[in-house]
């Protein structure tokens, strides 16, 4: 059973995350379906704790609090996912990554290398970042949007495959292998998970290295 205030609040951020322009107490309250009288007292919940803020115009955004909130998210989902992204590095002699999308761009949240670092090892770091369209990661999250007439055939190609490739988009002599996370995040962050290496696109074991990349993916899921 739910809390039917806390939930109505949580409510209210969410709608509140989504008007990227600011929403009014009146719209608020038509979207809660609550008396504009309720919408004033969340929102001024939500001010003190600084999870809403008031504009000039009025109009209500998300506040620096959460903010606040998201970073301490990525903090803890880093922490719990980076052992699976340390074995999928030890089980495939590749690195490893978790990369989320940040607008237009892939940026790389967990990297583990291998424990035995072979040849076909690649310095990768957290925080790296590259446009979506240019990488097996950023490729596989695009994947999981709605199909658009602008996707390019590289998405369209990671759509029906189920996982998407890179051959030195990201960088010269290196080559990836990603999936789509789907629904195992409980937020709305869109995630991949893959390995890179060096080498050509022939080197890259998609049939080997898949299964191995899927149950990690599996392993996030248990996660979130």
């Amino acid at each position: 059973m739910t809390l039917q205030t806390l939930d109505r609040g949580l409510e209210a951020m969410e709608i509140i995350s989504r008007r990227t322009g600011g929403i009014s107490p009146a719209e608020l309250a038509d979207q809660l379906g609550v008396h504009r009288a309720g919408a004033y007292r969340i929102l001024a919940t939500l001010e003190n704790r600084r999870l809403a803020t008031r504009g000039h115009d009025g109009l209500f955004r998300l506040g620096t609090g959460a903010l606040v909130v998201a970073g301490r998210f990525m903090n803890q989902y880093r922490t719990a996912a980076q052992p699976v992204v340390q074995e999928l590095a030890d089980r495939t002699s590749c690195t490893a990554f978790v990369a989320i999308a940040d607008q237009a761009e892939s940026v790389a949240i967990a990297v583990a290398e291998p424990s035995a670092r072979g040849s076909i090892g690649i310095s990768y770091q957290v925080g790296a970042r590259h446009l979506l369209e240019r990488g097996a990661d950023g490729l596989a999250i695009l994947a999981q949007r709605p199909e658009r007439v602008t996707d390019s055939e590289a998405v369209r190609r990671a759509r029906e495959q189920g996982f998407a490739v890179s051959d030195g988009q990201v960088q010269h002599g290196a080559v990836g292998l990603a999936v789509g996370t789907g629904e195992t995040l409980s937020s709305d962050v869109e995630a991949s998970i893959g390995v890179i290496r060096l080498g050509r696109l022939g080197d890259l074991d998609i049939e080997g290295l898949l299964p191995v990349v899927q149950a990690a993916r599996a392993s996030l899921a248990q996660l979130y």
